[in-house]
């Protein structure tokens, strides 16, 4: 029996619906807890759903584990429970859920509920048989309610076939029902026998929880609170690819190259604050770290008034939908201008400052994909040395933060089958 909801625009349900369709099923949302409710959709292995006899469904995985994470550092439990995508969004577009997760950035979900900052990252491969010939117009498949189908909807694709799981893809992959298969690489590598396939990457995909509007008007607060956890409870990233790594390189050394006619990242150095004392530079940095990224330290104050901070912030509201943020340090690793108030004040200890101090590297150092606090956002950042003639070591690091899907924007738009 199929007891999803029917949809419309102008739905309304009456006391007596619900309470009829309540005695039939456990409805989502009808008994209001302090558990807050989400639903999500089986895809391993971000939600991998467990059945268990005799009781609900166990939903575990990488995704679930942040959105639980964050829900609980927030002040409050979660409850996360399975269903297919469309009958979920209907519940979220009711307000008979909580949330529901994870989904890529959807303007119509905009228009009836709340997104949060991202909790999840994919990365999106076009998945091929070894020895196919290229189409003209590809027959392309994707999980019936996926995100990827999504995509390619809203871009005016033709989907050929939409399946139920990725194993069906691949199946229809091995039999030529189907030239590509669009799916995530993570989904991809928790296949078996997938190893004689070929993938292609297309987009870096940030993923979402759509609180709806309901929850929101009596949680007004929780969002806000939801955002600030979620860095703490993602763990894991991306490393990018030798072509990625290059088209990056490529971006980074113009935006270093326009940057530097703008601020000279010498008189820079030279007019930040003198904190070259390590004890005291920690110090500072633990005072800084206790008010980012809402409010300024007495030194962040300090260092976001340099000539050159204005100038860079300036610089980056050129490039805002690319660039995240700057930073230039001295020779120690602590900051003496920066475009936006940063998570802390000594880079010091992390590689894209010791890669140049420590080590015999003048060139440009690409990070792997991490999720950065201050800038709610997936990034990557590029660094490379302010050389001073006559002097080995360098006199401080320029740092950029690109948003990485942006940055990969020409990969990200080469839709399938154009």
């Amino acid at each position: 029996m199929d007891l999803s909801l029917p949809a419309t625009d102008s739905m309304k349900y009456s006391k007596s619906f619900l309470a009829i369709v309540s005695a039939m099923i456990v409805l989502p949302g009808a008994a209001r807890t302090e558990n807050i409710e989400f639903y999500t959709f089986p895809s391993p292995p971000y939600q991998v759903v467990f059945d268990i006899p005799g009781s609900a469904a166990d939903v575990r995985g990488l995704t679930v584990d942040v959105v639980l994470c964050a829900t609980t550092k927030a002040g409050r439990q979660g409850l996360v429970r399975a269903a297919p995508q469309k009958r979920a969004i209907r519940f979220l577009e009711n307000d008979l859920i909580d949330g529901y997760f994870a989904v890529d950035h959807s303007l119509s979900l905009d228009e009836v509920a709340f997104r949060t900052n991202a909790v999840s990252l994919e990365k999106w491969q076009l998945v091929s048989r070894p020895g196919s010939e290229p189409a003209e117009k590809p027959r392309i498949g994707a999980i019936s309610g996926s995100n990827e189908e999504a995509w390619l909807l809203s871009k005016g694709k033709d989907i050929f076939m939409s399946v139920r799981t990725a194993e069906q893809l691949i199946a229809l992959l091995d039999r030529g029902r189907i030239d590509q298969a669009l799916m995530d690489q993570r989904v991809l590598a928790s296949l078996s026998d997938t190893d004689n396939l070929i993938s292609q990457f297309l987009r870096y995909v940030p993923l979402h929880v759509y609180f709806s509007s309901g929850f929101v008007s009596r949680n007004p607060e929780f969002i806000e609170a939801f955002n600030q956890q979620i860095p703490g409870c993602i763990n894991d990233g991306f490393d990018l690819d030798q072509t990625e790594t290059a088209q990056i390189s490529a971006i980074a050394h113009d935006l270093f190259r326009s940057l530097e006619a703008r601020v000279s990242l010498k008189a820079a150095i030279a007019a930040g604050p003198d904190t070259t004392s390590l004890s005291g530079i920690l110090n500072l940095d633990a005072q800084w770290r206790a008010l980012a990224p809402r409010h300024h330290s007495e030194m962040a104050r300090l260092v976001a008034a340099q000539e050159a901070s204005i100038a860079m912030n300036r610089w980056q509201k050129d490039h805002e939908s690319l660039v995240t943020e700057v930073m230039l340090t001295n020779s120690i690793g602590a900051l003496v201008a920066m475009s936006r108030l940063t998570s802390d004040f000594w880079q010091g200890d992390e590689p894209k400052f010791e890669r140049h101090i420590g080590n015999d590297a003048r060139n440009l150092f690409v990070s792997p994909i991490h999720y950065d606090a201050s800038t709610s956002r997936f990034q990557v950042t590029i660094s490379k040395p302010v050389i001073v003639e006559g002097r080995w070591l360098p006199m401080g690091v320029l740092i950029i933060g690109l948003d990485v899907e942006a940055a990969l924007a020409s990969e990200r738009d080469a839709v399938p089958g154009r």
